[in-house]
């Protein structure tokens, strides 16, 4: 039975009935699972009407079929099913030789079959894969390479883990689509939500009546040895191997297959990553050689053990192949070249020596500093484009624009044209970045006007102010040099702004921006005010009520984030 409902009536738990369609496309199929976030999607579409089935998915049905149980008609689609996702999937270069026996590939096409076949589990990934395809593809395979990890290991499948993996982020059939197919990085505010999936997934498939152990998968796939990770900054323990097996998939995942932000990495680059967050104790070390050792994936400064029982360390190879390195013998230093004929190959890897890749990483940032001071703006943006990966954007602007500038600005050994050149490439940087970032962005904070009270070649900090509030959802106005009270007053009046940010950069300054916010407070009793700079300290002592101060991007993006938090506060309330 089915009936029609108002898209403003849908609950969470109800299932469409039919499709629905968009200019003669099809939106969303019969059987998706609706979410608050789908239901918000529809009405921003305009859709009014749905119909769905009566009564709610509330039970785990826990039956699973195997393939000679199955209709033809099931046995057809799940097999079309799965060639198709593991096209998307198995590539030699981040599969290295996983599926070259065909027992293996037998073996895992059987294991999928009966996966899928499950109702629960096919209408929960069929709407994963509707709402946002490139995380369905990722679940899968995060699926698939635990699963054949675990077979590798000789270790008996644990049911409840595995579907654990191929729906530990299911959650995110709660999280805006604007978020998770957004083509730039996220703000600190989006990340935030993206992390809510561990917690709604867990609770959705709690709801559901999913096992304990695949509850758990969902819930703390993101928690970290250090306790670094989230929702609960649980410390996983040694005895968690399920939790660290997941974890290293999934980053190796995440990195190596085609995000909606960035292309896919080179396994070997993805490898190091996860070795370098081992030495940081993010992930357990030893699970992370055994699925170098599964993958077959050598990255250099792997020190590896030869099937000859010879020792080596995998040097580095540009135009050569991952699965065929080259290898730096212990004794006599002498390299050689793994032949393709397989006669001498990697047995297991016993070490990793982490200087390259910290090597690499200072090379890129001394290289970044001298291309800005140079003027090189293209190869600036290349080395940024690499400093920057897998950080937030409040982060790209600290760690990276700010931290740049501080550091060309101490150096004694510039000219003033050098810090000028400096400051135009840093600030050509911004521009170039920002017309990237601004592209999916939504203004729902407000107006903010942005003033600058010091000459244009001070205007660097407060450009960048200005591109951190648009970024994170307000339409801005930005007086670049010498701003004053009445250009200030006639724009916040003419744009009915809520929110401004001023610079106080010296003591000299103190009593005239102290002067110009009293008498716009009192003009405009509601405005939110930003003092930022290194004499922004001055204004801590000095009752003006709604004010924040900050000294550095660090304690800007604080105060943003404390604003953030009292206006969901006062959502919540109303």
């Amino acid at each position: 039975m089915t009936k029609v409902v108002n898209v403003t009536d849908l609950t969470d738990g109800c299932i469409l009935s039919k499709d629905i369609f968009i200019n003669s496309s099809v939106l969303y199929r019969s059987g998706t699972y609706v979410t608050p976030a789908l239901a918000d999607d529809l009405s921003e579409k305009g859709v009014q009407e749905v119909s769905i089935k009566n009564g709610k998915t509330t039970v785990f049905h826990r039956n699973f079929l195997e393939e000679q149980e199955m209709t033809a008609h099931q046995l057809k689609a799940l097999t079309e099913r799965f060639q198709n996702d593991m096209s998307e999937i198995a590539d030699e270069l981040r599969y290295g030789r996983i599926l070259h026996a065909e027992a293996s590939y037998k073996w895992l096409r059987s294991f999928y079959l009966r996966t899928f076949s499950n109702p629960t589990v096919g209408l929960l990934m069929d709407s994963l894969k509707q709402w946002d395809p490139i995380c369905y593809i990722h679940s899968v395979d995060v699926f698939v390479l635990c699963s054949l990890f675990i077979r590798r290991l000789h270790m008996k499948m644990p049911k409840g883990f595995i579907l654990g993996c191929l729906l530990h982020d299911v959650g995110k059939l709660y999280t805006p689509r604007s978020i998770l197919l957004k083509t730039g990085k996220l703000t600190e505010r989006e990340y935030e939500q993206i992390k809510e999936h561990t917690l709604q997934g867990y609770e959705l498939l709690n709801k559901l009546g999913f096992s304990a152990e695949t509850c758990k998968i969902v819930r703390s796939h993101h928690e970290r040895l250090n306790g670094s990770g989230y929702p609960d900054h649980y410390a996983v323990a040694e005895q968690d191997r399920d939790l660290k097996s997941i974890a290293i998939a999934d980053v190796y995942s995440a990195l190596t297959l085609k995000r909606s932000y960035r292309s896919p990495m080179q396994a070997t680059r993805a490898i190091q990553i996860i070795l370098n967050d081992c030495m940081r104790n993010n992930l357990d070390l030893k699970s992370c050689f055994a699925f170098i050792n599964f993958v077959h994936i050598f990255p250099p400064a792997t020190q590896v053990l030869l099937t000859n029982g010879k020792v080596g360390t995998v040097v580095l190879n540009r135009n050569g192949s991952e699965i065929l390195p080259k290898i730096k013998l212990q004794e006599r230093n002498r390299v050689i070249q793994l032949p393709s004929d397989l006669s001498l190959t990697v047995k297991s890897v016993i070490g990793w020596d982490s200087k390259e890749i910290l090597m690499q990483e200072k090379q890129n940032w001394s290289d970044y500093i001298q291309n800005i001071i140079d003027g090189n703006a293209l190869k600036a943006l290349d080395l940024l484009d690499a400093l920057s990966d897998s950080k937030r954007i409040e982060n790209v602007f600290i760690d990276l624009f700010e931290r740049s500038m501080n550091e060309i600005e101490k150096r004694t050994d510039l000219k003033p044209v050098d810090l000028s050149i400096a400051r135009t490439t840093t600030m050509s940087l911004l521009n170039w970045k920002m017309l990237k970032l601004l592209q999916d962005r939504k203004v729902e904070m407000g107006e903010a006007v942005t003033a600058n009270f010091d000459s244009v070649n001070e205007q660097l900090p407060m450009k960048m102010i200005n591109d951190l509030f648009a970024i994170n959802g307000w339409k801005t106005y930005f007086i670049g040099e010498n701003a004053n009270l009445a250009m200030i007053g006639d724009l916040i009046e003419r744009k009915k702004a809520g929110y401004l940010a001023v610079s106080l950069t010296e003591e000299a300054h103190m009593f005239k921006v102290f002067n110009m916010l009293n008498v716009l407070r009192k003009a405009h009793p509601e405005l939110i005010i930003f003092v930022h700079g290194a004499g922004a300290h001055l204004i801590d002592d000095i009752s003006i009520r709604g004010i924040m101060t900050s000294s550095d991007l660090s304690e800007f993006v604080v105060n943003l984030r404390r604003l953030f938090q009292l206006k969901a506060a006062g959502c919540k309330k109303s």
